[in-house]
């Protein structure tokens, strides 16, 4: 008794995805061959094993933890500064990048320099304002 039913059929039937229809099929043509019922024992011993991790436990000599942590020492050191200050750092660089282009874009020099003397006369600018504003809040006062 030579059997034709696909051998795929049977492991989707196993792993729970076959399709509704061929399940019936499969079920159905499991009643009638003992080949494929055989088989299909053969196919569960075979994810039973498969499955079991105990199968799977390996010893690592202990060489290989000395080498790993080895080459995590050569290649990953211990970090010298804080965490806060590696990112300021990093922020601080990406910055100065990030700045790179403005020296190539014509004016950007000229506005600097009013800028900085803008921000230097500010102060001043802000202490004539904030007189004027108590100024004109004593008056108010007074009323």
């Amino acid at each position: 008794m030579n059997c034709q039913l696909d051998v795929t059929l049977l492991q989707d039937l196993l792993e729970g995805v076959i399709d509704p229809v061929e399940k019936i099929f499969v079920e159905e043509h499991l009643k009638t061959c003992k080949q494929c019922r055989k088989e299909l024992a053969e196919l569960k011993l075979l994810f039973w094993d498969l499955n079991d991790k105990a199968n799977y436990d390996i010893s690592m000599p202990q060489e290989l933890d000395r080498i790993k942590y080895t080459l995590l020492e050569e290649f990953a050191p211990i970090p010298t500064k804080k965490t806060a200050e590696i990112i300021l750092d990093v922020h601080r660089n990406n910055t100065k990048s990030i700045g790179m282009f403005l020296d190539y874009i014509p004016g950007v020099k000229a506005s600097n320099k009013l800028v900085k003397k803008g921000v230097r006369t500010a102060p001043t600018a802000l202490g004539k304002v904030s007189k004027a504003l108590v100024k004109s809040t004593r008056f108010l006062l007074a009323e």
